[in-house]
């Protein structure tokens, strides 16, 4: 993969988005607004007409000013809901074993915040979840969906480079970029 980083989320509304195979997105920025409707625009018109779009821990709650986002998130940041359990260790285990993101792919323990405050309706696939010490409910930790003509894989996991660091999680977000960009993913 030929990787990019950009850290200045207004690059959203570039006309070179086109150029990508897939966006990375792991940011939310409290202290600033989200890039207005022109990357707003810009990312949805990419997703929909077949660009990947991957969502890393917080960047569900990128767009608190976008309603719309969720069409393309599957999920974001409910600020109504409890957003996690404390941080610390449990257990991810991938529940759909024919999908390529998780085909193979053995369950795996994480140090991390299991997010508990996602919420919408668009139709997701789950491919992994955790179970909340807090509340006993499963939680999904990887879901994709196919806005138009795009992919789109979701994972909470990621609150720190420890927690990315972590083989099993790793691995799962690999494989969820290369299906997001259409790639293929070798197992």
């Amino acid at each position: 993969l030929d990787v990019r980083v950009v850290e200045d989320p207004h690059f959203l509304s570039a006309p070179v988005l086109d150029r990508y195979d897939v966006i990375i997105m792991n940011w939310m920025n409290h202290e600033q607004p989200a890039p207005g409707e022109a990357a707003r625009e810009n990312l949805r018109r990419f997703v929909e007409e077949g660009g990947g779009m991957v969502l890393i821990h917080f960047a569900c709650g990128a767009f608190q000013d976008w309603p719309a986002f969720v069409e393309l998130a599957g999920r974001v940041y409910d600020p109504k809901l409890r957003p996690h359990d404390p941080y610390g260790t449990f257990s991810v285990v991938p529940i759909d074993q024919e999908h390529p993101i998780t085909k193979g792919l053995t369950a795996f323990d994480i140090t991390d915040e299991l997010y508990t405050c996602l919420a919408g309706a668009p139709p997701i696939q789950v491919l992994a979840h955790s179970r909340s010490k807090v509340d006993g409910k499963d939680y999904p930790m990887a879901f994709v969906l196919t806005p138009g003509k795009g992919r789109v894989f979701h994972c909470p996991l990621g609150h720190d480079a420890q927690a990315l660091r972590t083989p099993g999680a790793a691995e799962l977000i690999r494989r969820g970029v290369l299906w997001s960009a259409g790639l293929t993913i070798a197992n």
